[in-house]
């Protein structure tokens, strides 16, 4: 699928520069061509990434949850050209984040994600002892918010 929305862009651009008939240095191709090269490339990218990873092995819940995460990127394509509306986009996700949940503390393990996070909320402990570290101000001071009015 994502190799199919890649060779979708790049075609395209191709026969949008075959159309317009212009050269590569001109306004045209400029302000029309230039500003799409990056989503081809992008795109071209995810595709290669998708193969490696499936030629790596990694689970079919991986590889689902990164195909719907790409989806996102280009939603109109893929219920345009490809025939998957936006419900069945959704849909989609949903199962493959469902899919993936119950194996996440395993992948994340896996990879050693302790050494790379540093935020207190991770876990109870460090939260906790975050919490504890934090200045406590007291005091019996009442503020006066005086009347106002909300507006909508």
């Amino acid at each position: 699928m994502l190799a199919r929305h890649a060779a979708a862009l790049l075609d395209e651009n191709i026969q949008l520069f075959t159309f317009l008939d212009c050269d590569h240095r001109s306004d045209l191709f400029n302000n029309l061509l230039l500003p799409q090269s990056q989503s081809v490339i992008e795109a071209m990218g995810h595709a290669f990434a998708y193969s490696a990873a499936l030629k790596a092995g990694l689970p079919q819940y991986v590889l689902d949850l990164y195909e719907c995460s790409v989806m996102r990127l280009d939603p109109a394509w893929y219920s345009e050209c490809a025939g998957i509306n936006r419900l069945n986009q959704r849909l989609r996700e949903d199962a493959a984040v469902s899919s993936m949940i119950p194996h996440l503390s395993t992948l994340l393990s896996d990879i050693n994600i302790e050494q790379y996070i540093t935020a207190p909320i991770v876990t109870d402990a460090q939260w906790k002892s975050y919490l504890n570290q934090l200045p406590v101000d007291v005091g019996n001071a009442v503020p006066d918010l005086g009347q106002f009015h909300a507006m909508l």
